[in-house]
């Protein structure tokens, strides 16, 4: 756990089999229902008590503001009258946001990236769709599937929308982004590359692992100059920083703001840099038994085993 600052880490968890939702302290997870209600706070959102999970937190317009209020009730409170805070080994961390309505993929925005993998500049990224039933949370083991051979690896940054956006400028768009994860777009190169599109390769069961939480705009700003890392069973295989990217995070929010909108609790998955393993002299692929680790400065590791 990192010491708490300014600045929110948002974790979706579980304890004794239930979900919530949390923000992580130095000393555990504090549950912040339950520390809303034990402030002597009573919400009323849409008719319903305080949001039990990420996506109804970010549909609600005031949601962070009041998590911010809660947590510096919590900082300012004496260590014997505040809530309780849950340890790390009583509870599993879950994908922060576990169905979003969208998950739009934009592949091709890593300069080196694209001269690996020998193809022209494009005009924008491309952009493709994964499936939300196929993310996965951290330390979650993910089954090989078996209509592939060629399962690959792909750190990105993942950019969680928080306020509905259609027809941002670029200039704005940063006050519609809530914050940041880590995603690892798993590919099945065979069938990414035996279709027209992308949807099938990369949304089979699994292959969006997503976390370990959500930090907040208010520390990252644009996700600028963050180093990006990818290990395979100890070795790494992806080393880059986010300045390389070809369109930054304004860039794309306010791009695909032009063409759909984006509703709070929608992820962008930001692109991966170089080092994919189907690019590599020779190719290399994932197989049952490895661990895959990554890694974006700031957020944390995302770590999962395939099976």
């Amino acid at each position: 756990m990192v010491a708490m600052t300014s600045t929110m880490r948002l974790v979706s968890y579980s304890r004794l089999g239930v979900p919530s939702i949390g923000v992580e302290t130095e000393s555990g997870i504090l549950d912040i229902p339950e520390a809303a209600s034990r402030f002597g706070r009573k919400y009323n959102v849409g008719g319903h008590g305080f949001p039990a999970t990420m996506k109804h937190l970010l549909r609600w317009e005031s949601g962070i503001e009041v998590v911010q209020q809660i947590v510096e009730s919590f900082e300012n409170t004496t260590p014997t009258e505040r809530p309780m805070v849950y340890e790390e080994s009583e509870t599993k961390l879950e994908a922060p946001i576990s169905r979003p309505g969208k998950v739009v993929a934009l592949g091709l925005n890593y300069r080196a990236h694209i001269e690996e993998t020998g193809r022209e500049v494009p005009d924008f990224p491309v952009i493709f769709c994964k499936f939300s039933s196929s993310i996965v949370g951290p330390d979650t083991s993910i089954l090989h599937p078996k209509v592939t051979k060629k399962l690959d690896w792909e750190v990105e940054l993942g950019i969680v929308i928080g306020k509905v956006c259609r027809n941002v400028a670029k200039k704005d768009a940063l006050d519609y982004v809530a914050g940041y994860t880590v995603i690892n777009d798993l590919s099945a190169r065979d069938l990414q590359r035996g279709d027209v599109q992308f949807i099938r390769g990369k949304s089979l069961d699994g292959l969006c692992p997503m976390g370990p939480c959500i930090v907040t705009t208010d520390e990252l700003g644009d996700a600028s100059g963050l180093e990006l890392r990818t290990k395979v069973n100890g070795i790494i295989k992806q080393q880059s920083n986010t300045s390389d990217l070809l369109r930054d995070v304004p860039t794309i929010v306010s791009y695909l703001s032009e063409y759909f909108t984006l509703e709070p609790g929608d992820v962008i998955a930001s692109g991966t840099p170089s080092g994919v393993g189907a690019a590599r002299d020779p190719p290399e692929f994932l197989k049952p038994g490895d661990e895959v680790e990554l890694f974006i400065e700031k957020i944390g590791y995302l770590r999962n085993k395939i099976i």
